[in-house]
């Protein structure tokens, strides 16, 4: 059975990780990094064969350090996608919430749990971390971290409130990217290509001359989006998914 090495936000226990196990399975070798950034360089580099990142959640929407750091990556290439359920946890040695004056998590977590914190810790200081798991090494007399059920028990701590996020239909699209080939693993029919353009020049009309070729194609754009070139202000990337497979004519 051939041993992949996936790299994925860590430390152990991030959503992230689940990720990568859901896809891979028990052939994967799991790799953490201190950041999305650093995860996909690593793959890029060859010090694993392919990274797990997050790409979308359906609360707060797109991760801009995936997208902006895959466009300076263009090595890399994504072989398969997984929507996962996210269920976040309030995790404390404190039995009492009212002792609790801090709360540590990733910040995407902790805006999909605002309204939650705002009704049942107001006035507990919410401070970010580089994950989820992250913030696990934070806690302590008087502070709670928010995390996944999986994290709480691999660390060993309690958990306090289940599902604590604000929409319980809460999940985040996961990416697969590496950049070569992974075998026979991927090959299935794949029913989205996901593309990065920029366009030549800042002018009247140049967008919308560049989305109408898929419209005279008739191809559909499942999503698309901006992010900024991070050169000149006004100047973007773009960002789209188009239905159908890149081998299809």
């Amino acid at each position: 059975m051939l041993v992949m090495r996936a790299a994925f936000l860590g430390p152990s226990g991030t959503y992230a990780e689940q990720a990568a196990l859901a896809l891979l399975g028990q052939t994967v070798v799991s790799t953490p990094f201190g950041s999305i950034q650093a995860t996909l360089r690593a793959a890029a580099a060859g010090e694993a064969e392919c990274a797990v990142v997050p790409i979308e959640n359906s609360i707060e929407g797109s991760v801009p350090a995936t997208l902006d750091t895959l466009w300076l990556l263009p090595s890399l290439q994504v072989r398969t996608a997984l929507v996962l359920p996210i269920r976040h946890c309030l995790i404390s040695n404190e039995s009492d919430p009212a002792q609790i004056k801090a709360v540590y998590s990733h910040p995407q977590a902790l805006a999909q749990c605002q309204n939650w914190l705002e009704k049942h810790l107001l006035a507990a200081d919410r401070l970010p971390t580089a994950s989820t798991s992250e913030a696990l090494r934070h806690v302590a007399p008087g502070t709670a971290a928010i995390a996944s059920v999986q994290a709480a028990e691999l660390h060993g701590l309690p958990i306090l409130a289940h599902t604590i996020n604000d929409h319980p239909d809460n999940c985040t699209r996961f990416w697969l990217v590496s950049a070569s080939p992974l075998g026979d693993r991927f090959r299935e029919p794949a029913t989205y290509t996901s593309i990065a353009f920029s366009l030549k020049a800042n002018r009247p009309g140049v967008l919308y001359e560049a989305l109408t070729i898929f419209a005279l194609e008739r191809i559909n754009l499942a999503r698309i989006e901006s992010r900024p070139t991070k050169k000149v202000i006004g100047e973007y990337l773009f960002f789209a998914d188009l239905e159908g497979a890149n081998t299809d004519k």
